[in-house]
């Protein structure tokens, strides 16, 4: 972007006149006594002179103007272009904080459902040493405890490693970092309003890119339809002139000139003619990348608003099925510990809890994921003035 800013201060400049001054100091000298006439001797002089000077190109048919333009065009394009950019890294940050928070929800359940487990392996030790159960349904049910036990030290290292690269994403150290939040239980999503399109290309930085990018382009044509054109240059140049340092102060002589100029192309081989044609091809594309961006984005919120109201139905459902298989699960351990139920109904009933509790979380992520994206996909609610 400041490099932008620095080309666009490059091209405003041929707006202006150029101003200049030289200071001159020359010394000039004859000699005569080799040829031995008469009054045979040398001689020198010195002089010293200091011209101001300014030059000026007319910017008769808009060439300079446009090309200034363009480059201030260009300059809002970059701007925009970070305006992008970081849209992009706040959407990964959100989303990696809830993937955090889900994870987290992961191990606390997974954590509950062990302490469930081990319970029951409890209830079915005593039952095998009275004789009520045999040794291989104790051996099915450390199993499933050795299961779950295993399956938590994955979860604590997906933990650090999504902890780790969302520091890296917020330009932090991992050695320290910490999130203090824990679980996505009680978070509330605000109300997302798509808006009227016309409001949508205001709201999306690539967007205002691509218009900034496109009307850069149009410039271009002014631009290289000026090359091709006469142009009219005006130099006025001023200053004294003295036989010495001092009277260049004191008793100087002044001199002046003021020169008026046009020049035209008359045979380039055809070079200017194809560097306007290629200014206007230039134009054509990015008026289809525009059209195109523009299509994209009017997609991109259609999908972020479906995908939003699919994943809130589908977050009741799965939180649903998850009451229900704890529900189950609790009525199940209960006669199993009446001897009213085998243990097979017992080991399906952990199972089915230990697939809705994944699977209940991941739909609560995935609601929390399209938030973002339809907040992406609508401009993060930037209001269109670069920063």
């Amino acid at each position: 972007m400041r490099q932008a800013d620095a080309q666009a201060r490059i091209a405003g400049a041929a707006l202006y006149p150029a101003v200049g001054v030289d200071v001159s100091n020359s010394r000039s000298w004859t000699d005569s006594s080799r040829t031995g006439g008469r009054g045979a001797g040398s001689s020198s002089s010195r002089s010293y002179q200091a011209t101001l000077g300014a030059a000026y190109q007319v910017d008769l048919f808009g060439g300079n103007a446009a090309n200034a333009d363009a480059a201030q065009q260009r300059l809002l394009a970059s701007r925009y272009d970070r305006e992008a950019v970081a849209l992009t890294v706040e959407s990964g940050v959100a989303s990696l904080y809830f993937q955090l928070l889900a994870i987290r929800d992961r191990v606390r359940l997974a954590e509950e459902t062990l302490r469930i487990a081990e319970s029951i392996l409890g209830v079915l030790q005593r039952q095998v040493d009275l004789g009520a159960a045999s040794d291989l349904e104790l051996a099915q049910q450390r199993a499933s405890v050795a299961q779950q036990r295993a399956s938590i030290p994955v979860l604590q290292q997906a933990e650090r490693e999504t902890l780790t690269a969302l520091a890296i994403l917020l330009g932090r150290p991992p050695q320290g970092f910490s999130v203090e939040g824990r679980t996505l239980v009680g978070m509330t999503l605000p109300p997302a309003v798509a808006g009227l399109p016309a409001t949508l290309l205001l709201r999306r930085p690539d967007l205002r890119q691509a218009e900034a990018t496109l009307k850069a382009a149009d410039l271009d044509i002014v631009t290289a339809r000026a090359d091709r054109l006469p142009t009219i240059d005006l130099s006025l140049r001023g200053g004294v002139q003295a036989a010495a340092l001092s009277a260049v102060f004191d008793a100087p002589t002044f001199v002046g000139s003021l020169v008026g100029s046009v020049s035209a192309p008359i045979f380039e081989g055809g070079r200017l003619e194809a560097q306007e044609d290629q200014a206007r091809a230039r134009a054509a594309e990015l008026v289809d990348s525009y059209r195109r961006a523009v299509l994209t984005a009017y997609g991109d919120v259609e999908n972020a608003l479906s995908s939003t109201d699919t994943a809130e139905r589908r977050h009741r459902f799965a939180q649903d099925a998850n009451t229900q298989a704890r529900i189950a699960l609790r009525i199940v351990d209960a006669r199993f510990r009446t001897g009213t139920v085998d243990f097979l109904n017992v080991l399906e009933a952990q199972r089915t809890v230990s697939q809705t509790d994944d699977t209940a979380i991941q739909a609560a992520l995935d609601r929390y994921i399209a938030a973002v994206t339809l907040y992406t996909a609508l401009g993060g609610g930037w209001d269109g003035a670069p920063r």
